[in-house]
Formats: C-alpha cells, sequence, structure tokens
C-alpha cells in the first residue's frame, strides 16, 4: 500500500518557546504509617498511580477498570526504593489522602522500561518529558482585604495569612507531581498596567492573554476563588494552550482538599493537547536539516532527537551540502513531532503553528 511520505524542512525562526526537561518523572516519595511490609505495599502502589499519572499527564486512567489490577502488582515495576525521615513541609502531596501521623517517606523509583511498556500495552496517553511551561495568575477576593493577586511573594512574606501560603504551596505542590513546569507572574507595574485585578477576577481571555505575552511561555492559566461565609471555597479557572480555551467553575465544602480536586480536571484537560498515543507501527517522517556543517552537527542532531520521547527511532536518509535528510518514525505523528522541535532551543522554525494542511515545515539547526 502506497503511504504519503511527509517531508519536514527544517529552517530558523525568531522567537520561540523553550520547553523543559523533567526529570523524576519515573519516582515518587509517598507518606507511609511504618516500614511493615503491608505499608510498603501500599505505598508502592500509590507510587506507581502518581508516576502513571506524571507520564500520561492525566489523573483519570488510575481509574480505569483495565489499569486498576495491574496496580495491585506495582512491586514488579520497582526499580528501586528506600526509606527517608518525612516532615509534613516537605512532603509533597503525592497522596490525596495521606496519613496525618505518617512521618516515613517511601521512594520508590521505577524501572523505565517496564513502566514504559506498561504504557505501551495498556495504549496509555504519553506527555513527553520535554514538556510546556505555563503561567499561573491567582486571584483572591477576601471580604476585609478585598481582591489580590497571590504570587511568590504569598511564601515569604510577614503580611500574607498562612491560608494564602497554603494555596501557592499547594499549587506549587500538584504542579511538581505532575511534573509540570510553570512560573507566576510577577505582578510589577507592567503586569498592573496590562492586567488590573478586577480584569483578572472577571477571566477576561483577552486582557489576560495580552498580560502573559510577555513571559515566554506555552500557556496560561488563570484561577479565582473566594471563600463564602459557611466556610466553603467557590471559584473558578481559565485556560489557554495549544490555540484553545476551556473554563470551568467549582464549589467545594469546607475543609476539602479543593486545590487539589480542582487542579486534577484543570491540567486533565490541559495537557490532553500536548499528549499522545503510542503506536505500534509509528508513522515514518522525512526531516530536512539545514545548516549541518560537521560531524559533530551531525552526531548532534541525532543525540537530540534520541531524547525526544516520541521520536522511536532515527535513521540518515541522505546528505546534500550542509544539508540531511533524516527517516524518523515517531509517535503522535508530525503535529507533535512539530512541537517537540519548536519548543527546542537546537531547532528553530519560521512556519510558526503547524497546519494541518502543510505539506513541509522549515527549521535549521543552530547549535555551532
Amino acid at each position: 500500500m502506497f503511504r504519503p511520505i511527509l517531508i519536514i524542512i527544517l529552517c530558523c525562526c525568531g522567537s520561540v518557546v523553550l520547553a523543559e526537561e523533567v526529570n523524576g518523572l519515573y519516582e515518587s516519595t509517598v507518606a507511609i504509617a511504618d516500614q511493615s511490609e503491608k505499608s510498603k505495599r501500599n505505598g508502592i502502589i500509590v507510587a506507581l498511580s502518581n508516576v502513571l499519572v506524571k507520564l500520561t499527564g492525566n489523573s483519570l486512567v488510575v481509574t480505569s477498570s483495565e489499569v486498576n489490577p495491574l496496580l495491585q502488582n506495582a512491586e514488579v515495576y520497582v526499580d528501586a526504593l528506600s526509606f527517608q525521615d518525612l516532615s509534613r513541609d516537605s512532603l509533597l502531596l503525592s497522596d490525596p489522602d495521606p496519613d496525618p501521623y505518617a512521618e516515613i517517606g517511601l521512594n520508590v523509583n521505577f524501572s523505565k522500561i517496564a513502566v514504559d511498556q506498561l504504557v505501551r500495552q495498556m495504549q496509555l496517553p504519553v506527555l513527553p518529558s520535554n514538556r510546556p511551561k505555563f503561567l499561573f495568575w491567582i486571584v483572591k477576593d477576601d471580604s476585609a482585604l478585598g481582591r489580590e493577586f497571590l504570587g511568590e511573594e504569598a511564601l515569604t512574606s510577614e503580611i500574607r495569612s498562612s491560608d494564602d501560603r497554603e494555596v501557592v504551596q499547594n499549587i506549587d505542590a500538584v504542579m511538581t507531581n505532575r511534573g509540570i513546569p510553570y512560573i507566576l507572574p510577577t505582578y510589577d507595574l507592567q503586569d498592573q498596567l496590562a492586567l488590573t485585578i478586577d480584569e483578572a477576577w472577571s477571566l477576561d481571555a483577552e486582557l489576560i492573554d495580552l498580560a502573559s505575552q510577555r513571559y515566554i511561555t506555552d500557556g496560561w492559566i488563570a484561577l479565582r476563588f473566594y471563600r463564602a461565609s459557611s466556610g466553603d471555597i467557590r471559584g473558578a479557572w481559565l485556560y489557554q494552550a495549544a490555540g484553545s480555551r476551556q473554563s470551568g467553575d467549582f464549589a467545594v465544602q469546607k475543609g476539602s482538599l479543593w486545590i487539589e480536586s480542582q487542579m486534577d480536571d484543570l491540567l486533565n484537560g490541559l495537557t490532553s493537547s500536548f499528549s499522545y498515543l503510542p503506536r505500534i507501527n509509528s508513522n515514518a517522517l522525512l526531516l530536512k536539516v539545514n545548516g549541518i556543517d560537521s560531524y559533530e552537527d551531525y552526531r548532534r542532531v541525532f543525540g537530540q532527537l534520541e531524547k525526544l520521547d516520541l521520536v522511536k527511532s532515527a535513521e540518515l536518509f541522505s546528505v546534500q551540502g550542509s544539508q540531511i535528510m533524516v527517516s524518523v518514525a515517531a509517535e503522535g505523528g508530525a503535529e507533535l513531532l512539530h512541537q517537540a522541535l519548536q519548543r527546542s532551543d537546537d531547532f528553530h522554525s519560521t512556519t510558526g503553528e503547524w497546519r494541518t494542511d502543510s505539506q513541509y515545515l522549515i527549521f535549521d539547526w543552530l547549535v555551532k
């Protein structure tokens, strides 16, 4: 059967978003009550659940009726484990219902080969380790103080309440556990002129987008919330990434882990645009790379391609002057390969966003 071969021509672009390589995707530290076999086994199950959520970008995968039985045999995927003293402040919120008295941390490293095979076998989505970075706007409405932004200063400022610190810390913990890079706006004078508190509270997408453009990210998230007289938390969120916007609102009871529950829904949708489904038969793509002036350039091109999770193999197809053609077996298709290359600081594109009607893309190799 004839299969059309997509030729991706590589060239240079002005400004691109630099993705961030995330480490530690195959390990997790969880709180356990003691060092008994039962506690250790339960901790390994939770740790593998956390790893699968990090790898896939979707918290719902561990609730699947097909995946759940495999979690019960989580020990077969373990590469190494260790115990450590665990303070409540140092524990990331990796367990949605941690033992409040647990002071032992179980650090579990899983076999990359075994877990990758599990993901492929179950046909779970994959969020590559070369991940997009997001800007996070947080706005709180206080009955006494009015509306205000929460940023890094909420962690250190003496005038900030413990509730403010807890919100920022919990958001940081969730993003860290998901392995998703993010930054908070400085909300300096430039930010204040571009986006007022009331405009941010109204979740005005156009104004938030304009204010976000000074930061080099792949998208932004806006979260607003307030505490009702009953103690319940109510709010809404809006995000923009990969050319689409999504929104939602929420009302959660007093005392619940509202950040964790709401961030799960938000991040499940946000990461879906950047993930792919692994396929047994990968699509072969031809990549034309310009600017290859030495064997060292050639070696580095293949080294960078091999670092991309969605690239399963890369072979030299042809050479013409300073231009090489590479045959790449890539999961997820041309669009995700384009995104991965565009987020790299080694390949720059002048073609902008991927278009489905494009016959080729243009990149240049920039590392010298």
